[in-house]
């Protein structure tokens, strides 16, 4: 595999093609669309008490209690929900690039409306593919809840002495070291579960078995590959540190930003969707102009 032709036409490709970074950029929201903040804190009174009331416990309404855990309540819903809907558009853009890279590179014309078009067309495949992944890291979660809910009920009847069992403890860690791995793999695999499933028309499982084989018939180029997009990730990181804090700090820069942090998506997706046809013998990979 020659990796200075690749890496030089993934370039050529997302320059000549610039609505790949676009789509780059919305394959980008489910990162920078995940952050979220919270605050607030006590403030003092300037009585040097904890409580204004000569230290007896501020009452609070039990109706007043109920509509402030509604609007909790209610603004956690909000959060879910528009960061799935910023997760199934950012798997939706990912598909798109790939679509709109193997059209191009095989010869064809593309847009962003055709890309994306051809990834909805596979929606439900490609999110199936990207939920695979969370699925051991929502088994660990839901134990975990389980475990501190076990163990709340248990305080709560023999005191607040009560010490965590060391097998609940050993059982959690022992299920963090299985799951994990798990995630890990599915989410490498991801990688190629999706090239499979947009360039060979093929389901969630398919799509899996097909990324294996394609990785483990290919392994020693992939990990070179990987090693070479860190190493470029890594030198972006150095030269780009100081230009990107100086634009997170001013909002009108932040299009730029996102531009920046588009482009490279769309060059790494560009990269994977290049070395796939070559590990599969789809087409020649075209020449550098």
């Amino acid at each position: 595999m020659d990796y200075g032709k690749m890496f030089s036409r993934a370039a050529n490709l997302v320059w000549e093609n610039k609505f790949l970074i676009f789509l780059g950029v919305l394959a980008s929201l489910a990162s920078s669309g995940s952050s979220s903040g919270s605050g607030g804190g006590g403030g003092g009174t300037g009585t040097g008490q904890p409580f204004p009331n000569g230290g007896q416990p501020l009452q609070i309404d039990a109706e007043v209690a109920g509509i402030a855990a509604g609007v909790i309540v209610a603004l956690i819903c909000v959060v879910l929900v528009v960061g799935l809907i910023l997760w199934a558009v950012a798997t939706i853009a990912r598909g798109g690039l790939i679509s709109g890279a193997d059209t191009i590179e095989s010869g064809g014309k593309s847009s962003f409306g055709q890309a994306w078009g051809a990834a909805w067309q596979k929606a439900g495949t490609l999110l199936g593919i990207g939920f695979l992944p969370a699925i051991p890291g929502l088994i660990l979660l839901v134990l975990g809840v389980m475990a501190l809910g076990a163990y709340g009920g248990l305080a709560s009847l023999f005191g607040e002495s009560f010490a965590i069992p060391a097998g609940l403890t050993t059982g959690v860690v022992l299920v963090a070291c299985i799951m994990l791995p798990i995630a890990l793999v599915l989410s490498i695999l991801r990688t190629f579960a999706e090239r499979a499933a947009l360039l060979e028309n093929l389901g969630v499982m398919d799509s899996y078995r097909r990324g294996t084989e394609v990785l483990r018939a290919n392994l020693g180029e992939a990990i070179l590959l990987f090693l070479l997009q860190i190493a470029l990730a890594v030198g972006l990181g150095i030269i780009l540190f100081v230009p990107s804090i100086f634009m997170a700090f001013c909002c009108f820069l932040w299009p730029v930003l996102l531009l920046i942090q588009g482009a490279i998506t769309a060059f790494v997706s560009t990269l994977w969707t290049l070395a796939w046809r070559q590990w599969t013998g789809k087409a020649a990979p075209a020449k550098v102009v």
